[in-house]
This record gives C-alpha cells, structure tokens and sequence, in this order.
C-alpha cells in the first residue's frame, strides 16, 4: 500500500480562503480558489504580515495562473520584407505585384509572442460562479460584477440584508466590484491536452500602418477603444512587457483590427487582401475562445464590437448577427445599460468608455437588425437610459455651464458623429417597426399554396399609416437642422479637417438612405396602384401623400447615387466615403428603388431615372475587385429589371402631377436597351439563370432586401 501523500503546508492564506475556512495553496496573484472564481480572481488579498512573509523569502513565488510574466518571453524580430504600405492612410501607393508567400501571416514579417495553452471550455471548469442561478443568491460574503435586477429573488435578499445590518449598526463591506468590468473572465491557460495557440503579430512596421489605418478610418465612426489604453498595451506587446489589459483579448482585438484595416486597402489584390484579412480573422477567433460559460468584461465586448465591424464585409450574415448579439447580452449581463454602472466608476475616461460601448451595443444593434431585416434585441427605452455628452458647436467653448480646454472640446465634437449616428438610427428604427415588422401595414396576407388571386392580395393590404411617416418625416428634418456647423456640407472644406469632412459626408449619406427607407412602403403602395386590377384612378388627399412621398424617396436615392460619385476616389483609398461594403449596400439600395420608379414612366423622368441607374451600375462596375458582393448586386438588379419588364403590362392613366414634363418621352427602345443590357460576365455564368426566375409585379420583396442568396 503505497503511503499517503503529505499535506501542502503554506505559511499563509489569502483573506477569502481566510474567511471561509478552506485550504489555501498561497499561489500569487490568485491561489488556486479564488482563480476558480471570476468574482474572487483580481481580490484574492493576503495580510500585511502575509506580504512582508511572501516578499521575504528566498524563493520564488509560485505564478498563479494569471501571471502575465510567466508565458511572455521576448519577441524574436523576423528580417523586414519587402511587403510595406505607407504609413499616412490618405496617401495612394501602388499595390505589392504578388501576394506574400508566406502560409502563417499575411505578410512575411512575423513576430511570435508566445504559445498559451488551449483547451475546450465546458460548464463545468470555465469560471464557475457564485450566483445561483435560478435565485441569483450570491455565497456569504462574496461579491459579482454581474448584474441582477431588482426582480430577481437574490436582489430581494440583498436589500434585507442590508436593512437588517443597517439596524443592527453594522458596517457593510462596500467593496467596489466594477473594476471586474475591465477584467475578463476567459481563462488565460489551462491544464488540458489541447492544443497552443501563437501569438503570431507582423512586423512592427506594418502593424503600424494598419493600426494607423483603423485610427483614421474606423474609430472616428465606431469609438469603440480608448486610444491611450490601448496604445499603451501595444507598445507593451511589442516591447515584451506586461500589459494592463487581458493579453488573449487584447492581441484578439488587434489581429481583428488588423483585418479590418486589411479591407480597407482597395489598392492590394482581392485574393491577396481575401487572404491576409481572413488570415488575420482566424488568429483572433482562435485566440478569443468566446464561450456562454463565461460573464464576460469590457474588453471582450469591445472585441465582438469590432469583429462584427469586420465581418459585414465577408458573406457570414449569420456570424455578424451572432457576434452583435453576444455583444449585446454581455452588455447587459455587466449592466452596461444602467445609467449608475457608469457613474461608480471613478475614473473619468473610464465612465465614458462604458457609455460608449453601451451606446456602440446600441448602435450595431440598430444596423445589422437593419440591413438583416430582423427585429432589433434592445428596446427604446434602454437604448434612451444611458446619457452621452452634450456636444458643443464650432463657436461653443462650454458645456453645461464648465468651461471646456480645446483637448476637450476636440474630443467631444470627434465624438459628435457617433452621437449623431445614435440619434439617427433611433429613427430608423422607429420607421422599421412602423413599416417593415411582421404586424406593419406593409405586410400582406399570406395564402397557403398560392391561394389567392393578384387582385385580391392587393385589395388585402391594409392602409399605410400615412401620419407616421409625415411624423418620422420631420424627425428626420429636425435631426438635420439639430446637426453641428461642422458635421455639415455647409460648412466651407477650408474650415474643416479631413477627418470632420468625411464625418459630414458618411452623415449625409446615411441620412438620404434613411429617407429611402421610411418612404420605400409608400413607393410600393404607389407602383402597385398601376397593376391592371388596381387601375381605378384614386384623386384622393391620400393618394396624392402616397405620390409625393414616392417622389421624394426616388429624388433620394437619386440623390445618394450621384453623392457617391462625387466622392469616388479612384487611387485605391477611401476618400471620404464608408467603407466599399457600405457603398455597396447604399448603391444597391437606391438602385432598387429607380427600378420600381421605372413602373410609373408618366411621374418620374427617364431620362434621369436611365441617367441615375447608369451611375450605379457603373459604380458596382467599379467595386467588382473589391469581392463577390458588388457582382451579386448588379446581377440581382439586371435580373429583376429585365424580368419586371417582361412582364410589365400597359400602362394606365397615371395622376396629375405638377412636375411631372409632358415633354419628356416614355422609354424607347433605345433606353430600354441601356436600361437592361447586361454585364459582359452575366452572359457567361450559369449561375445566373433569368428565365429560372419567377417574378411576380404585385411582390416588392426585393425592394427590401439585399440579395445574398445569389
């Protein structure tokens, strides 16, 4: 019989081991229990005379599984390759000739930060909690970063708690728990068997130009970092120092940052920038373990923010509405979206970092529910509970009576675009769940196996609420007018700085898409009044609203098309337009909507709706290098017009309009071929059958839809 093992004999415990009366293996900085638990993992604190015994010995402390030092050895520098970009983001140099030969980066200048231990992650090893789950009551004596609500049982507990000390006279332990925010609780190694991972980063001079290109071109519009942070953990990483953030996260966030940056460089090759930015996308997946075992911090929502940033440029739909919605729930599981979550902090860049995040929860929120057409995850109500800043104007030197420095004043008008953007996209909202939820007006009966008749689905629909659209309407009027001297076309371009142009200019853009959106349902209502069982001519008041708001949602996409071209850059760099997927995504848009303007020849001009549909296909003619979407796109719309207009019956008499010139023909043949010749690539696919197509002039679906099914 083999003799027992001795016992472990420590000079110390650690004050929770203390307390609750367990065995203590005084590891540094956490001993193994406390580093069991996310609550416990950054207090596990031992006594005075523990320290002074801890420092005073000779041998060396046994680093915990926290310790940064202990996997961080220095980084080896690989000769600098011949793959370089230039380092000011608006300058234009030519793209390398070849795409890197190197299989483990994207470029050939590889630095390895170390390996870290990977193992799968189960319920029952990552981060057990404290938290019951059903009553949410905490262990005595321990403390939780995670929010619970004034609902839940445990919340009831606490408040009797704290009445029943407060009668007795004692004193409540007020430690502060949200330092847990900024502290993630994904395990940083572990024990298993599987396999490592490597911290594989280029070499510093591209790092640089591709971070440059995220602070110039992404975190004016998405501030979602707190730049001196992580400015300071970057020069740490490359130096081979400890950094003061989660080291896994944050190299997750940089290789998602490089590959962000990646897509943005139009000039490189589209298989060499495919490549490099998905080579990138799987070093920060691997790294980021993200698992619904674990609570969660800050910095992980930061990283699902930017993630979902860079994943609407690929063709994982499914993955982005994923990612935001993690991000979401996370959020809210810290209470991100609870107004003294922010205000315990003390921190001032802090408070305003986790407003920020919460508002950029709100925002991706609102635009992938958008652009995905589904229902968004937070409500009105939390997206109004977490005040920003106000923003001070060009001649503005004061904010709520305290005189402002120009730093400060600075920062607040760079931030001014995102607050702007919130406002808008509130809006937006607002017109989704007034016309495009299931239960909106917009929404026509359905009937099983195809049963019922043209006539009768358009006799069906009910009535658009017209005084919601006037209303939300002039919201968008009155959002327009409430915008800042320097977010605006006003302003004369000598006056402003690139960065505040292109804010102006993204601004602008997403404002005429908004209006296309709200007043898209009244467009639909006002071509279907054409089909030959709908064509009684109606020369009511609501009729005419119907026709003017069709009118005008045209004169925006109009609008949006020849805006693009304006500021078409054709150097291989953005210019002061979004970035190509969103180009892509607007174009589309508003050349969906001159396809349906093509239904009433007798109000909307042909000769400037042929104008304008000619600027978009030759604007996703343009965008073809840049990946398969912007073909997708011009194939869906020369599928849709050719089939509309097989199958276009004659025209009935349309109402009077005051601008609509009688002078100005129908369509001719001419125009006509214009209209629907296609690209040379389309004759060739067979991917792309026309005839395969079913197309019904009484279905405007793909009025409202992005075409990633083909």
């Amino acid at each position: 019989m083999e003799p027992k093992p001795k016992r472990i004999k420590i000079d110390v415990a650690c004050e929770a081991c203390r307390r609750r009366k367990v065995k203590c293996d005084g590891a540094r900085p956490a001993c193994g229990n406390c580093w069991k638990r996310t609550d416990l993992r950054n207090g596990c604190t031992y006594t005075s005379e523990t320290e002074k015994s801890f420092s005073g010995s000779s041998k060396p402390a046994d680093a915990g599984p926290g310790n940064p030092e202990r996997a961080m050895p220095k980084i080896v520098h690989t000769p600098e390759a011949n793959f370089a970009q230039p380092l000011m983001p608006p300058i234009s140099r030519p793209a390398p000739s070849a795409t890197p030969k190197s299989t483990t980066s994207s470029g050939p200048d590889l630095t390895r930060r170390g390996r870290v231990e990977r193992h799968p992650i189960t319920p029952s090893d990552a981060s057990p909690s404290v938290v019951d789950s059903m009553t949410t009551v905490r262990e005595d004596g321990m403390v939780t970063g995670e929010y619970f609500g004034s609902s839940s049982a445990g919340s009831f507990t606490n408040q009797i708690k704290a009445a029943i000390d407060a009668r007795l006279g004692s004193s409540t332990e007020n430690r502060s728990v949200r330092s847990s925010l900024f502290r993630s609780t994904l395990p940083l190694n572990g024990s298993g068997a599987g396999g490592q991972a490597d911290y594989v980063l280029p070499a510093r001079k591209q790092a640089d130009h591709l971070t440059d290109l995220y602070w110039y071109y992404v975190d004016p519009l998405y501030p979602f970092l707190d730049r001196q942070r992580f400015e300071h953990s970057y020069r740490a990483l490359f130096a081979g120092t400890s950094l003061d953030a989660d080291e896994r996260i944050f190299v997750s966030i940089l290789n998602i940052i490089f590959a962000l940056s990646t897509q943005l460089i139009e000039s490189l090759p589209p298989d060499q920038r495919d490549s490099s930015s998905q080579e990138y996308f799987t070093r920060a997946q691997n790294l980021l373990q993200l698992s619904l075992w674990d609570t969660g911090s800050i910095e992980l929502i930061q990283c699902l923010l930017i993630m979902s940033q860079y994943l609407q440029s690929t063709n994982n739909p499914h993955q982005t509405w994923m990612i935001v919605g993690s991000a979401v729930r996370i959020a809210q599981g810290l209470g991100l979206h609870l107004p003294e979550t922010a205000s315990e902090l003390s921190n001032e860049p802090e408070r305003d970092l986790v407003k920020r995040i919460w508002h950029g929860c709100i925002l991706m929120d609102r635009m992938i529910a958008i652009t995905h057409g589904r229902p968004a995850m937070i409500s009105d109500q939390l997206a109004l509970s977490v005040v920003l800043p106000s923003i001070p104007d060009t001649d503005v030197t004061s904010v709520d009576g305290v005189q402002l420095g120009a730093v400060q004043l600075h920062k607040l008008r760079y931030q001014a675009f995102f607050h702007k953007s919130l406002e808008l996209y509130e809006v937006i909202n607002h017109a989704v769940l007034a016309f495009y939820s299931s239960t909106s007006p917009l929404k026509s009966p359905t009937y099983p196996n195809g049963s019922g008749s043209k006539t009768q689905r358009s006799l069906d629909r009910p009535e658009l609420d017209l005084g919601k659209a006037l209303q939300l309407d002039q919201r968008l009027t009155k959002w327009e007018k409430s915008l800042p001297s320097f977010l605006t076309m006003a302003e004369p371009e000598t006056t402003l700085d690139e960065v505040f142009r292109r804010q102006a200019v993204i601004l602008r853009i997403r404002l005429l898409h908004a209006r296309m959106l709200l007043l898209r349902p009244m467009l639909t209502r006002f071509c279907l009044s054409q089909c030959p069982e709908t064509s009684q001519v109606h020369d009511d008041l609501s009729s005419r609203v119907v026709q003017q708001c069709a009118m005008v949602c045209v004169e925006a996409a109009q609008s949006l098309i020849s805006f693009i071209v304006q500021f078409q850059q054709h150097d291989g760099t953005l210019g002061l337009l979004p970035a190509w997927w969103y180009r892509v995504f607007y174009i589309y848009t508003a050349a969906t909507v001159l396809i349906a303007a093509r239904l009433r020849p007798a109000v909307f001009s042909s000769l400037d709706i042929s104008r304008s549909w000619n600027q978009a296909m030759a604007l996703l003619h343009d965008h073809e290098n840049l990946g398969p979407s912007p073909r997708r796109c011009a194939a869906a719309l020369q599928i849709l017009s050719t089939k509309m207009f097989q199958d276009q019956q004659p025209q009935p008499a349309a109402l009077p309009s005051s601008d609509t010139n009688a002078a100005v023909p129908n369509i001719t043949n001419e125009q006509q071929e214009t209209f629907d010749m296609p690209f040379p690539y389309l004759a060739q696919d067979a991917a792309f059958d026309m005839d395969a197509i079913t197309f019904d002039i009484n279905d405007f679906s793909w009025l409202n839809s992005m075409p990633g099914s083909l």
